[in-house]
């Protein structure tokens, strides 16, 4: 057991670093993407002003929980996460891409069981859910041409590719996160209520115009649109405007009261 996993009741959820839960004031869920693990989050926490605590979800199948089978059912992932969420204290949702939708599906979740709703949500490149994944079907690829297709995204770090180790750890994650995403069936309902916040790249070819518009029948509340210098992992190479973004808007959540009162 990591000390990471240690300040956490939960091995689907990982904290930073230690806190008073008297001074959080909003927790920021964070969602990963595909391939990828919480310890993405690692340096957001300390980004974000007092008051605010970054809480990352953890799939199973890497670092800590690597001995876990991995997941490949996206709404049954979402019941997980759902079930064991802290809800006592004002919380946002952020997720990027296969975490976009993983988040939205876990806040539908707890509107359905009358629980506590998330205060915003922070869409990251990823289009509305009711639109397919562009690219369903590659988690079947064989390995050589998989590996040429994920690396096409611009997201892949060369030393996974490099060495065999590492790439034999990494390819099963992958095509299982994969496999969430192309599984992944939308189902209409009715809107959130809380406000959306949609992040893009500006070179991101992973999501269109039509697919982040259609974030704004995702909710009755309003959508903002915030779009930065770089590819799909944007998230990584423009992370300080990221951040300082998500820190301005949490902020300004922070003075309101939640909705509910």
């Amino acid at each position: 057991m990591t000390a990471l996993e240690q300040q956490s009741a939960s091995p689907w959820l990982v904290r930073f670093r230690s806190r008073n839960t008297a001074q959080v004031h909003i927790r920021l869920f964070c969602f990963h993407y595909a391939g990828a693990s919480a310890s993405i989050f690692r340096s957001w926490d300390e980004a974000m002003p007092d008051g605010i605590e970054v809480v990352a979800v953890q799939l199973p199948g890497r670092e800590y929980r690597l001995d876990e089978p991995l997941l490949t059912d996206p709404h049954g992932i979402a019941g997980l996460i759902a079930e064991i969420l802290p809800l006592d204290k004002r919380f946002v949702f952020f997720g990027h891409s296969m975490g976009a939708f993983l988040g939205f599906e876990v806040a539908r979740l707890l509107r359905e069981q009358g629980l506590r709703q998330p205060e915003m949500f922070i869409a990251s490149g990823r289009n509305a859910p009711q639109f397919k994944w562009r690219d369903a079907g590659m988690q079947l690829l064989p390995d050589d041409e998989f590996v040429a297709a994920v690396t096409a995204y611009n997201g892949t770090p060369g030393a996974l590719l490099r060495d065999a180790a590492l790439r034999d750890l990494w390819l099963p994650r992958l095509r299982a996160d994969l496999t969430v995403s192309a599984q992944y069936q939308y189902v209409e309902k009715e809107p959130l209520e809380c406000p959306i916040v949609v992040l893009s790249g500006n070179e991101d070819e992973l999501s269109t115009e039509a697919g982040l518009n259609g974030w704004l029948t995702q909710t009755t509340a309003e959508v903002r649109y915030f779009r930065f210098a770089g590819n799909h992992f944007f998230l990584h190479s423009a992370e300080q405007p990221v951040l300082s973004r998500i820190a301005e808007e949490l902020t300004k959540l922070i003075a309101h009261q939640p909705i509910g009162g």
